[in-house]
């Protein structure tokens, strides 16, 4: 892009008419990559002008570089990507050629040339940017006139996922240029995990613990505000959750659900289909209490299952531990549609039940 900068000769004294200030530089600063115009007016309007630029390590910056138009008011410079960041300085001496004043003594003016390594960034830009997961970053430099990020994206606000550090090529309203780095930073949530959902038995309590070092705030569905809590057995299901907020402002939460087991009025199932499909192939009992996907046969002590056809001959059984029973008889020989009578003895904590009944198998 193209940028044309007046610099006003009058007599021996160069100055720039309307220039912005930008650091002390009375020229905007340029950017590499940019090609740029710069011109001078001397005093009679019949001047010739020579030009030298010198980079920020006192080299002559080769003519290659840049080109004189007419009497040399107008210099044309590619400011390639091979030239060092840094502070350059013009160097503009003005030849009268109908004057016979003599050529008058060199005037200097510096640039800044930016380059994405070697800069000086614009002041007010934010320089880091925090979200918690699983929130998008909005990189938003301010109100410039372009903007061109590091992946070309010519947006105003630059979204990411991703933490990092991105850098925009900015240019303001007075054509001054340079380069600004943003670092992102997506903060992953606190953890937190109160289990896995549980079974209590009789007058069973279970400690919830959701302590984590970095969380400052425990907000509790029990209206607690501490890092664990005491639960108790309750006839009725129970929902707990908990959410926290950790020291950069990330909330996370976890819920368990707590039922509450009767092993004198357990549901055993009444059928099964053992055809291999990979559905209800089994019989396990008893079936989960009701609003619970939980199975209570892990908590049973000691099992013993007997299984008889309906003349009243044992056809399967089981003892000691659970064993969920695939419709074959003692001998692995399939056993045929029909329905079985049970007896199913079991402890818990030192008490014994018991449960009689019939199963249907299905085929």
């Amino acid at each position: 892009m193209k940028k044309f900068f007046y610099i006003l000769l009058i007599t021996t004294s160069l100055f720039i008419s309307g220039a912005f200030q930008v650091f002390g530089q009375d020229l905007p600063m340029a950017c590499v990559g940019s090609e740029e115009s710069y011109w001078v007016k001397g005093f009679n309007g019949h001047s010739n002008f020579s030009w030298r630029i010198i980079d920020p390590n006192n080299n002559i910056v080769p003519p290659s570089f840049y080109t004189l138009i007419g009497r040399g008011d107008t210099v044309q410079i590619t400011w390639d990507e091979s030239l060092i960041g840094g502070v350059y300085t013009f160097e503009v001496t003005e030849t009268p050629d109908d004057l016979g004043c003599g050529t008058a003594a060199p005037y200097t003016q510096e640039i800044v040339l930016n380059t994405p390594t070697i800069n000086i960034p614009f002041e007010g830009v934010p320089t880091t940017v925090a979200v918690c997961y699983p929130n998008i970053a909005e990189l938003d430099p301010g109100l410039f006139s372009n903007y061109l990020w590091q992946d070309g994206s010519t947006n105003r606000i630059y979204y990411t996922g991703e933490s990092g550090t991105y850098q925009v090529k900015l240019t303001d309203m007075s054509q001054s240029c340079s380069y600004n780095e943003i670092e992102a930073t997506i903060n992953p949530l606190p953890s937190v995990w109160l289990g896995n959902d549980t079974i209590l038995i009789g007058d069973q309590s279970l400690v919830l613990d959701a302590y984590n070092p970095t969380v400052l705030t425990y907000q509790w569905s029990t209206s607690d505000n501490l890092s664990a809590i005491t639960v108790f057995s309750n006839p009725q299901p129970q929902t707990i959750w908990v959410k926290v907020t950790d020291d950069k402002g990330c909330s996370n939460s976890d819920t368990i659900r707590i039922s509450n087991a009767d092993f004198k009025n357990l549901r055993i199932p009444a059928a099964f289909t053992p055809n291999g499909d990979g559905i209800n192939d089994k019989w396990y009992f008893p079936a989960p209490p009701k609003g619970s996907q939980q199975d209570l046969y892990p908590y049973f002590d000691e099992v013993e299952v007997k299984v008889y056809n309906r003349w009243g001959k044992l056809v399967w059984e089981s003892k000691k531990n659970f064993i969920a029973w695939d419709g074959n008889d003692l001998s692995g020989k399939t056993l045929p549609m029909d329905s079985y009578h049970y007896i199913i003895k079991f402890k818990v904590e030192g008490q014994t039940y018991m449960y009689k009944g019939s199963i249907t198998i299905v085929r």
